[in-house]
């Protein structure tokens, strides 16, 4: 119900600046410079290029796209959904680089995740792509020890990963449950996979 005033004076020279007023009831987020960012975000690595299109399959939510922006959105999943394919190896895991010769655990948790979000969010992902990429998870999670760089991170990860798709390794899960090692992060990413695989008491 209040009123309020401000002198706006632009900076720069006139014709080359330009304003946006963003209203809103939580901390100010920029929505529109960041939608912007995402959607020409340079691909890269795998890293970069999951976090590129990742986010835009949730923009919708937080923000009223035009009809222009929409189809830019969705041309870039669907390119994103491409671009990971060429970093599947044969054996089912996503390498850090395209043509790479070893599949990275942190990418290979990464792209499965995004893959599988992007399929529930209808978007058409190979069969080929899910089932090999499954098949690599389940594999890692079973031969899976502790002991390197954030290892039960990555476990954990990799755990909540294959719950979201459908398939969890459950005997996976309790052996890391018993890990005396466990960060924050990962207990929580190892309640979320025992919750998802209906087994509230284990993930309580």
């Amino acid at each position: 119900g209040d009123d309020w005033q401000v002198k706006v004076v632009p900076h720069g020279m006139e014709g080359t600046n330009r304003i946006n007023l963003e209203v809103s009831t939580v901390p100010p987020m920029n929505l529109e410079k960041r939608l912007g960012y995402l959607i020409r975000y340079p691909h890269g690595c795998i890293e970069q290029t999951v976090s590129s299109v990742f986010p835009q399959l949730y923009l919708p939510n937080f923000v009223e796209l035009t009809e222009e922006q929409k189809d830019k959105v969705q041309q870039n999943i669907k390119a994103g959904i491409e671009r990971l394919a060429k970093f599947q190896m044969d054996n089912g895991g996503f390498a850090y680089w395209p043509g790479a010769n070893e599949a990275s655990a942190w990418g290979s948790n990464y792209a499965g995740h995004f893959l599988i979000e992007a399929e529930k969010a209808g978007y058409y992902v190979r069969p080929f792509m899910i089932s090999e990429w499954k098949r690599y998870q389940n594999l890692q999670a079973i031969s899976w020890t502790a002991g390197s760089d954030r290892a039960e991170l990555n476990q954990a990860y990799r755990l909540f990963t294959l719950a979201l798709s459908g398939a969890p390794s459950i005997g996976s899960m309790n052996r890391l449950r018993e890990s005396q090692n466990l960060d924050s992060a990962a207990k929580w990413m190892l309640a979320t996979a025992y919750h998802i695989a209906g087994q509230s008491d284990a993930a309580d």
